[in-house]
């Protein structure tokens, strides 16, 4: 499948703003891949990286999870939203059967896309729940 074209501009918005001073260097590494990959149209990355960074910022101690309260964490984000990246992730990842979107379905690549939109939000929205994200 060729790259989409970009997400739409609310959501790149967001991500374009994303402070990453309050990040560590791995979480700033991987937030700079998924605003590539956001620039790219490539919505399966966008996903996968999306649930990345969200792992990464919960337990690299050199950002906010070496100086904020666990339970900030346990009530930080959308808990169904970040159910659901974690489970798409590990269907596009983990290839157990059938994904929708990667069966050459005809709208597999605006389905995708608004995947990514929506990862690429409760990505942001946990961040803000953290208060890191800007």
């Amino acid at each position: 499948m060729a790259a989409q074209p970009p997400l739409g501009a609310a959501v790149m918005g967001r991500l374009s703003r994303l402070d990453k001073g309050n990040l560590g260097p791995h979480a700033v590494v991987v937030a700079d891949e998924l605003q590539a990959a956001v620039r790219a149209g490539l919505p399966v990355a966008c996903i996968v990286l999306a649930q990345t960074l969200v792992d990464v910022i919960a337990n690299e101690h050199a950002g906010p999870a070496g100086s904020l309260d666990g339970m900030v964490f346990a009530y930080a984000g959308n808990k169904a939203a970040l159910s659901w990246l974690r489970g798409r992730r590990n269907l596009l990842l983990h290839h157990e059967g059938p994904s929708d979107g990667l069966m050459g379905e005809a709208p597999a690549a605006d389905w995708l896309m608004r995947d990514a939109e929506k990862a690429i939000t409760t990505l942001l929205d946990y961040l803000e729940d953290l208060d890191v994200a800007s």
